[in-house]
């Protein structure tokens, strides 16, 4: 297996060409590619687009008739998608979000694509299959604060340039939701994380095979994908991320767990930046805008933030550019998966186990375990893995006697950072990154 900082040739992906949906708006005689964002940014992209949609009445209709038909299947629920575990759990039909029963993430140190969660916050109806997509006709558009301005990347080109492998943590930002109690929203517990390998190219190794210089002004890579609004007056989605984050480890992924990405999975070219939250690893990507800013799109600017002062739990909050953060960085966590929530164990000594994660910027230091809700703590054993942003496996034993019982375990990291006893002071209105330390309650006979 290879781990982060190892390189290795991965043989080239079968392809087949296909065609690329564009949003454009009328210009004279022709399509132009033009976001909101672009016009913000300064990205103005006026290249012909041979099969965009124009903004005229009939493609309204369309979009009324896509939002009938959206809100049909949220009713009737999804058909089963081949290849996706059965015991998965429907969060959402559209956009579709599958959560992982955490008695599959105790299964295997690598979470298998069958069972790992799913969370689209726009769909791409191509893309509803866990075969791969093919990387003919599929492109990369790189553009903004660059010389030259505009370069665009052939995906079938990227298999036959040396790639990376990073064992890693894929997070929903909004895992462990219910923790903090009466917050809309999926309504996660542990299920919106795994562990798995994703492998591609690093964006550094594009840019410097395409002769790419950034701009010293630029601060952020802005990132879309080719899925698209779920409905009219909707926006799209883009997220930007730090720029020297990207450059250091951000990688244009083609490989899942060894295999080619699936489309459900973001295939057949991902955004990946070990380290940060699931919502910013671009599924689908087409384009990457070299900025000084951050975007004003609502997903980025308004939606996967934080806030930069703590909140009492129920406050109103404005979330801005500036009063807020995005959801980048990956939190200090650690889960108990076995024991299972609501477990019955005979008395005696009862192993547990589980994992514990972080961002990577600092290896984990101890997983501490109490048996009487923190009354007494004993140390957890854990294996340390080769790739700092992958999880750690623990495993402790205690003694239990007959009565119920609420099983935690905490986690501390080489930086002090540690998981709160209470998570909700953390609370925040969209209910992301909960870092509290989870509670298992097990009933011994």
């Amino acid at each position: 297996m290879v781990f982060f900082g190892c390189r290795r040739a991965i043989s080239p992906l079968s392809a087949r060409p296909r065609a690329k949906r564009r949003i454009g708006i009328l210009r004279t005689d022709r399509w132009a590619n033009v976001s909101h964002a672009s016009l913000c940014m300064g990205t103005l992209d006026l290249r012909p687009a041979q099969h965009s949609y124009g903004w005229h009445k009939d493609n309204k209709e369309k979009e009324k008739e896509k939002e009938m038909s959206v809100a049909k299947k949220k009713i009737e629920g999804p058909d089963w998608i081949e290849g996706i575990d059965t015991r998965m759990e429907v969060m959402s039909a559209v956009p579709l979000v599958l959560s992982t029963p955490v008695g599959l993430l105790a299964a295997n140190r690598i979470t298998d694509k069958k069972y790992l969660f799913v969370r689209n916050i726009q769909d791409m109806e191509e893309a509803m299959t866990m075969d791969p997509l093919p990387l003919d006709g599929w492109k990369i558009e790189l553009t903004g604060l660059i010389r030259p301005f505009r370069v665009v990347i052939r995906a079938e080109d990227l298999p036959n340039m040396e790639q990376i492998e990073y064992e890693m943590i894929l997070q929903c930002s909004g895992n462990g939701r219910n923790e903090y109690g009466g917050i809309k929203g999926t309504p996660w517990n542990q299920g919106g994380v795994g562990n798995v390998r994703f492998a591609g190219v690093p964006l550094s190794a594009i840019l410097k095979k395409h002769n790419v210089e950034v701009d010293p002004q630029v601060k952020y890579i802005t990132a879309e994908g080719h899925d698209g609004p779920m409905g009219l007056e909707k926006p799209d989605l883009e997220h930007s991320i730090p720029v020297a984050d990207v450059l250091e480890r951000g990688i244009l992924a083609l490989r899942l767990n060894g295999e080619p990405i699936p489309g459900i999975h973001g295939g057949p070219v991902r955004l990946v930046t070990p380290g940060l939250f699931g919502t910013m690893q671009i599924k689908w990507l087409t384009r990457l805008r070299f900025e000084t800013a951050e975007s004003p799109n609502f997903y980025h600017a308004t939606e996967y933030r934080m806030p930069h002062t703590r909140l009492k739990p129920g406050e109103k909050f404005k979330f801005t550019l500036e009063n807020s953060r995005p959801t980048w960085d990956i939190r200090l966590m650690s889960y108990i998966l076995d024991p299972l929530p609501g477990a019955k164990l005979k008395a005696g000594v009862a192993t547990i186990s589980g994992v514990a994660y972080n961002d990577g910027k600092a290896p984990i230091e101890s997983v501490l375990v109490s048996v009487d809700k923190g009354q007494s703590w004993q140390p957890a054993r854990f294996d340390v893995p080769d790739s700092p942003y992958a999880w750690y496996q623990w495993k402790a034993q205690a003694t239990l006697k007959p009565g119920t019982h609420e099983i935690w375990a905490r986690a501390t990291d080489a930086l002090g950072r540690s998981q709160p006893l209470d998570g909700k002071i953390y609370w925040n209105p969209n209910g992301y990154e909960w870092t509290g330390v989870f509670k298992n309650n097990v009933t011994v006979e």
